[in-house]
């Protein structure tokens, strides 16, 4: 049993930005002793980050159909069900781990986590459905989870009315057709938010399974496994206390687990990073990348071969550090900004998650990679709210949704065009 039903009563949350905002806390969650309301109003606060994902799929569904307009031949759910990483997603749930690292065709199966193949597979055992449409309805569920859990996570820190709009700001961000797509980025989302949130109740337990499941997920994982050590270590030094040292040690198994299997099948606990070379020698690049790709976009102009991505790799990079020179000013007491709001404490779980996922994801070797893994920080996406005028809400939603729906026209179109892939994710 975790400790959902016994952790100990949290500390209060800091104050969020509005002194009016209600208590940051879980929908339903009230003083012991007193009656709770009924279950649909304790889920109604749910219900505006799901309507705001469901509108975003809507977006996403239609331009899919101007797809399949322009390519008649294009089967657009089975094409985002199977397509790029996608089809080694769907050959680890049809048939496992190899036992050699050996290049299988530009790649391997061993760069790719478990986790989501095998949610892949079950949906598929129990439903039926074929795995490219398991994959997309896997995909689907896991975007509207981790659509919740980052509202949960925020609200617990910063409000409920920065939750709302951080919410739509990710869901409609131009890169998130990736949530409709045979992608890790739904799962790995909602396992470190969930994480987050966690974390903020002192749900010690549930924090380290939440790690776990990102450890499963993909390699930031480990990121998430650093959140929950730097919390979990003061708290159990301090204290003296048991629960949080047993989460400090749950913790990073998931990610072990899978290098120890590595190692017993492949003769290597760094498979994943190993197999990497099969990409044309692709590998570590120190955080890089998305400078090396501004420069090169600047100096090639629009008329570039590789302007597009290496554009949207270098907008990467500015946004991330712009996020962060916001988040910090949010915490920041005395600045023109927060004059009149408050300031905001920020856990140093939730910085070393969002540095840890900016310096991760600008370590790709591949530019095109680079704006779909930004989007794991998914923190800095408060910091835009905050500092978004709400009356612009609309526009810049409007401008994003086309975006997106343009970027994913673009993705699904490689099943026809192939000279398109440097565009895919």
């Amino acid at each position: 049993m975790t400790d959902l039903m016994d952790a100990p009563a949290p500390a209060p949350a800091a104050a969020p930005p509005v002194a009016s905002e209600p208590s940051a806390s879980l929908p339903g969650a009230h003083p012991r002793g007193t009656a709770g309301p009924a279950l649909g109003v304790r889920l109604r606060p749910l219900l505006r980050p799901a309507a705001y994902y469901v509108a975003s799929r809507v977006a996403v569904l239609a331009a899919a159909l101007v797809a399949t307009t322009m390519y008649p031949g294009l089967r657009v759910v089975q094409s985002m069900g199977s397509v790029w990483d996608g089809r080694w997603y769907l050959e680890i749930a049809r048939h496992g781990y190899p036992h050699q690292l050996v290049n299988e065709g530009d790649g391997s199966r061993w760069a790719f986590f478990p986790a989501f193949p095998t949610a892949v597979r079950a949906l598929a055992e129990v439903t039926r459905l074929s795995l490219p449409d398991a994959a997309f309805v896997a995909a689907f569920v896991f975007g509207l989870t981790a659509a919740l859990a980052i509202w949960l996570a925020v609200r617990e820190v910063f409000g409920s009315r920065l939750a709302d709009r951080a919410v739509l700001l990710l869901v409609f961000c131009p890169t998130a057709y990736i949530l409709s797509m045979a992608y890790t980025e739904g799962l790995f989302l909602t396992a470190a938010a969930a994480c987050l949130f966690a974390l903020s109740r002192r749900y010690w337990l549930t924090a380290a399974l939440c790690a776990c499941l990102a450890g499963l997920t993909r390699n930031t994982g480990a990121v998430v496994v650093a959140a929950v050590l730097v919390t979990a270590l003061p708290a159990a030094w301090r204290g003296r206390s048991l629960r949080p040292a047993v989460a400090a040690a749950v913790a990073p198994l998931g990610l072990v687990s899978f290098m120890a299997y590595s190692w017993a099948m492949v003769g290597t606990p760094v498979a994943f990073l190993t197999s990497e070379h099969f990409w044309q020698h692709q590998h570590f690049v120190w955080f890089t990348t998305p400078l090396e790709a501004l420069i090169g976009a600047l100096h090639q102009g629009p008329g570039g071969l590789t302007f597009v991505p290496d554009a949207m790799a270098g907008a990467a990079l500015v946004i991330g550090v712009a996020g962060i020179w916001l988040l910090d000013r949010m915490g920041r007491p005395g600045d023109a900004m927060t004059a009149g709001a408050g300031t905001i404490a920020i856990p140093a779980s939730w910085w070393v998650y969002t540095v840890g996922a900016l310096l991760t994801a600008y370590s790709a070797y591949f530019t095109d990679s680079i704006p779909r893994y930004t989007m794991a920080a998914f923190p800095l996406f408060v910091a835009f709210a905050w500092a978004l005028p709400r009356k612009l809400d609309a526009a810049v939603v409007g401008v994003m949704a086309c975006l997106q729906g343009a970027l994913l026209i673009a993705v699904v179109s490689v099943a026809v065009h192939p000279a398109l892939v440097p565009l895919v994710p």
